[in-house]
Order: C-alpha cells, then sequence, then structure tokens
C-alpha cells in the first residue's frame, strides 16, 4: 500500500471519529432555541459567578420546590482548639444553624458546608446567554432550587441550581437576575440540595467523658414481649472492692438478683451515653406520627437515674425496612422531639437476655477478705476463721486450731474451689421451684470488715441439677456434679496428700 493511499485512508478513519464525537456532544448537550436571541458561547469559558468569605456569610436560605427549604444562621461558639504547638485555647468558630430546629441535635460541620462551599466559584463554562424564560426548563431552571447567601458588609448573593448535565458532573446554574446559564461543578452546589434531615444530627447523647464522676444510679429496661422488667442499681461495694475489676458497679435486682459482667453488661447499663441513631426520620413528630411508629405504645422504655438528679427515658417502637432491607427500630430520646432509626446493634435492648449479661459468679469475695467461712454437706461440716489481709499475715484456724503455713495454703486452695462455683441456669420469676428434704450442702460465708455475707444452699433441682438459693432465694442452677465434688473435697480436707479436685 503506497504512502497516498495509506494517508486517505487514515484520514477517513480520523474524520469518522471526529464525526462520532461531534455527533455525541450535539446529542447530549440541550437544544438550542430555535427562534431566540440566545448567544450559545465559546465552549470552555470560565466566569468568576461570586466571591465570599465563607465567615461573612451570616446566613443561608435555600428553597427547594421539590423538596425541603429552610434557613441557616451563623452563630459564633467558643470552641477548644489546639495550636501549632499542641497548646489548647479557646476561639470563636462560625457554626450554622437550620432555623426552628434549634432545639434538635445538628450536625454542624455539614451545616457549615453551605457556608464554606460558597467561597471563590468560577463557572465551568457558559452555556448559553439571555435564555428566554420559556426555555428554561431545558437546564431545570424553571423551577430552581433558590440560594441566597446573606452576607455581613455586602449585598445578597443569589443563584438558581438546575439540572445535572448530561456529562462532566455539573450542575447549570444561573445568577439571580440574569438568564444566563452556566455550568458549575456539582461539588460547589451538592451541599444545597441536601434536605432538612441531611443537616440534623444523630448523636443524641454524649459519650460520658472520662473525668465525668456521674453515677448511674439505676437502669429499668421494660419490654413488651417479656413478663418482667430488667433492673440494674449501682453498688458502692464494688467501686471499693474491684477485686481485679472483673465486675460491674451495677447487680442486677430483676428478674433474678446476679452479679454483672463489667464488659457484657456495659451497653445495657450505659447505653443511653453516646447514643447515635441511624437516621432522622420525623422532626416535630406529631401523635398521629408516633402511633403509626408504636411510639404510642412502645415495644422498649428504658429508665436511667443518675445521682445528678436527672432521669434519661428511651423508647423504641415498631420496626421498619429501609430501602436495602435493613430492620430498624422506630425510636425515640425524651426532650428531644424527633423520631429516628436505629439499627439493631447500635442497642443492646431489644433482644436483652440476662443470661447474656450476668457474670456468673455465686461467690466473689477474695480469699483474704473473710473473717468466717462455715460448710456443711454429706455429714461433713468444716469450720474457719481468717484474719490478715494476704497469705504474708493471715491468722487461719480450722475447727477452731491455729493452722501453719501448709493449712493457710490448704484452705486456699479449698477456697478457690468454692470460687468456681458457677450460676449456670437462672432460676426465672415465673419458674415453680420447689425445694425439698434437707440442702446438699451450705456455704456460710462473712467477710472480716462485715460489710457482705453469703449463706449459700444447694437443693436437689433433679434432671443432675441443683438449685443455688442464696440468702433464701432459689436464683440460680448448676450441675448437682459441682455439688458431689464439693462434698469429695470436704471429706479429703484433712488428708493434705490428697489433692482437691477443681473440675466436675
Amino acid at each position: 500500500m503506497n504512502k497516498t493511499l495509506k494517508g486517505i485512508i487514515g484520514g477517513s478513519i480520523l474524520l469518522a471519529m471526529l464525526g462520532g464525537v461531534f455527533a455525541y456532544l450535539k446529542m447530549t448537550e440541550p437544544e438550542p432555541n430555535e427562534d431566540s436571541s440566545s448567544k450559545s458561547s465559546d465552549s470552555g469559558i470560565q466566569t468568576e459567578l461570586f466571591n465570599a468569605y465563607s465567615d461573612d456569610i451570616n446566613q443561608i436560605e435555600v428553597k427547594n420546590p421539590n423538596g425541603d427549604s429552610y434557613i441557616a444562621v451563623r452563630r459564633f461558639d467558643q470552641t477548644k482548639t489546639t495550636d501549632a504547638d499542641g497548646n489548647e485555647k479557646t476561639e470563636d468558630i462560625a457554626n450554622y444553624y437550620l432555623k426552628g430546629y434549634e432545639k434538635l441535635p445538628m450536625n454542624t460541620t455539614q451545616i457549615r458546608l453551605l457556608a464554606t462551599r460558597a467561597g471563590s466559584v468560577t463557572s465551568e463554562d457558559t452555556v448559553a446567554e439571555d435564555v428566554p424564560d420559556a426555555d428554561l426548563a431545558k437546564y431545570g431552571l424553571d423551577h430552581p432550587v433558590e440560594v441566597t447567601l446573606s452576607l455581613d458588609n455586602s449585598d445578597p448573593i443569589k443563584f438558581r441550581i438546575g439540572n445535572e448535565t448530561p456529562v462532566g458532573g455539573n450542575r447549570y446554574v444561573a445568577m439571580d437576575g440574569s438568564n444566563t446559564v452556566y455550568t458549575l461543578g456539582s461539588f460547589n452546589v451538592e451541599p444545597y440540595l441536601d434536605g432538612i434531615k441531611d443537616y440534623l444530627g444523630t448523636s443524641l447523647t454524649e459519650e460520658q467523658a472520662d473525668d465525668d464522676d456521674t453515677k448511674i444510679e439505676s437502669v429499668r429496661i421494660e419490654r413488651k414481649d417479656l413478663d418482667y422488667d430488667f433492673y440494674f442499681i449501682y453498688d458502692p461495694y464494688y467501686e471499693e472492692n474491684a477485686n481485679g475489676g472483673a465486675m460491674a458497679l451495677h447487680v442486677m435486682e430483676e428478674p433474678v438478683k446476679a452479679l454483672l459482667s463489667g464488659d457484657r453488661s456495659a451497653e445495657a447499663t450505659h447505653g443511653l451515653y453516646g447514643l447515635t441513631a441511624s437516621e432522622v426520620l420525623t422532626p416535630f413528630p406529631k401523635d398521629a406520627d408516633k402511633k403509626a411508629a408504636g411510639l404510642d405504645d412502645p415495644f422498649v422504655k428504658v429508665t436511667m437515674k443518675t445521682d445528678d438528679h436527672k432521669t434519661t427515658e428511651f423508647i423504641l417502637g415498631d420496626t421498619y425496612q429501609t430501602e436495602d432491607g435493613e430492620t430498624r427500630y422506630y425510636g425515640m430520646l425524651k426532650g428531644i422531639d424527633c423520631i429516628y432509626g436505629f439499627a439493631p446493634d447500635q442497642i443492646a435492648y431489644e433482644d436483652l437476655k440476662a443470661e447474656d449479661i450476668i457474670s456468673r459468679n455465686v461467690i466473689d469475695m477474695y480469699v483474704w477478705d473473710i473473717g468466717k467461712l462455715t460448710v456443711e454437706g454429706g455429714g461433713e461440716k468444716l469450720s474457719f476463721t481468717v484474719q490478715g489481709e494476704s497469705k504474708e499475715d493471715a491468722v487461719v484456724t480450722f475447727d477452731g486450731k491455729k493452722q501453719d503455713e501448709e493449712g493457710i495454703e490448704r484452705y486456699r486452695k479449698f477456697y478457690s474451689y468454692l470460687l468456681n462455683t458457677k450460676a449456670e441456669d437462672l432460676v426465672m420469676p415465673d419458674e415453680d421451684v420447689k425445694l425439698s428434704g434437707d440442702p446438699l450442702a451450705t456455704v456460710k460465708i462473712d467477710r472480716q470488715d462485715g460489710k457482705r455475707s453469703y449463706d449459700i444452699q444447694f437443693y436437689d433441682a433433679g434432671n443432675m441439677k441443683a438449685y443455688i438459693v442464696v440468702d433464701g432465694e432459689a436464683r440460680f442452677r448448676c450441675r448437682k456434679s459441682y455439688v458431689d465434688t464439693l462434698i469429695s473435697n470436704m471429706k479429703i480436707y484433712n488428708d493434705a496428700d490428697k489433692e482437691f479436685t477443681m473440675s466436675w
């Protein structure tokens, strides 16, 4: 093939390609006004539409014919910040709040975009000048989103936002009083297209700060699907006697008196701190809105009382499905007049089970805190007294006889078995418990300081189980083999050559 032919073919291909591009551009651009005097300018002409310092914007008004209209007002808030050297300082920061929604949590960081995106704004291109009103619909500017930025020392800036352009990720815009249509990067106008719910906050309560010593006195959880409540109370004993910190500072009073696991119970006892919703649903709901969400007769009601004389109430209503098929709960926090949506993993109340949060420990006293210990069962009886704070200074008597170092260690190992007493099952309030005959075994413990004592009895519960009765109340069940092993250990107590069995 000669060079001339190659050139002809190459040129034909290039023309075809250019023709295709031109055809695509003609298809995607708005149709020109057939009989108007609108003038299409050269492609790529950038024009500065306005220039404003964000902190000078004192009010932003957004009118959306197809969505939410609202006004955001500037307020200078004293905010703690850190300088380049790490020094903390306080300065006035301009924040913006939706007018009329001041009593609801707001996402001030997001609202601030209404001002910060309106700095130095330059168009991407000029599409058409002097477009007749009848042709504005081609650009979505017949019913535009109207934005007014009120400035401290200048005239207001007003502009209109139309449709998204077919290509390029831009929007058609026009300044107030002009029908010249520009394209502007969507980044600059996205905040004005969001609705009120996008600017309201979902953080309903703050996390408890490390230096906040407010104590939760009690938490009550009521559920429609249960015949009982969960009720937790603060017990100062566990703040003074942490014994390693595994125990919570709260205990469960209902449905069964039990110790709580510090980590597993935290969401139940402290879940109203740092409470965060998934989405905002209905600001300022009417009674009909609450009824439709099941909040007039809530599925869950949580009441938290703190030692600063405050009461916090939180309710959950019915469930609903999001567009993505996720199940959420309608919920409200008393004092905030808004319905929110909560994902199940944000709350612990709707499916809380007592057995998931108790510590399962029945005895929680440190071995050297004990002043008196008496264990009976299987015809055996062991009695101990203890004085001292550690193995080094403890004075232990067994059946009235002072123990030497080996005897003290024998006592410690025997008591470690008692510490393994576990609440394997809870005895719920609706269970018909009948205790018959004498107890299989009895354990009585008194602290040296007199702050706490336990009277524990084990009764046959059938099915290879034993009831654990604490202070006269049947609260738990354990395997009967635990009691059998306890009695076996009692029988060999005086034979120091025999090791205690620690499993059952």
